[in-house]
């Protein structure tokens, strides 16, 4: 796994999973919510199709809604395609003869991150895993800062 910077040739843009953006909404002065503010600002939060999916189905007003369409407004939007689809295949295939599986959703963001040369940001620790069996670069955090899907 690699870490954060520049130097490794990534693009210092973000691919901000779902997880992040609801620790965002709910917890506004958490070290999470700060620090996406600080990629917001710098213009480097981007976002994939899955994504916004998980967050309208999860918006449970019409001003949360409008919120959303102004975010979706602002941010880069990252194309998820069929070379993108094909490697997560590859990659899910050699992490189940490994014994390991993965939703196909968060292998396809994986797999986004690595080809487009994204961080990703998120709290699910299952992404740690997944960057076992790919190039996934992801936004380091403290261990405790993790949280488990279920």
């Amino acid at each position: 796994m690699k870490t954060h910077g520049s130097r490794y040739g990534m693009s210092g843009n973000v691919l901000i999973d779902t997880s992040i953006w609801i620790e965002f909404f709910r917890e506004k002065g958490s070290p999470i919510s700060a620090r996406l503010q600080e990629y917001l600002k710098l213009g480097q939060a981007c976002y994939a199709g899955p994504i916004e999916i998980e967050l309208y189905q999860g918006a449970k007003t019409q001003k949360e809604l409008q919120v959303l369409d102004q975010l979706f407004e602002a941010i880069t939007y990252v194309e998820i395609t069929r070379k993108h689809y094909h490697l997560a295949g590859l990659t899910s295939q050699k992490a189940a003869r490994k014994g390991k599986t993965f939703s196909v959703v968060d292998m396809v963001l994986a797999i986004t991150a690595q080809e487009e040369q994204l961080f990703l940001f998120s709290l699910d620790t299952h992404f740690k895993e997944i960057a076992r069996y790919c190039m996934l670069s992801l936004v380091p955090l403290p261990e405790e800062m993790y949280k488990v899907k279920l």
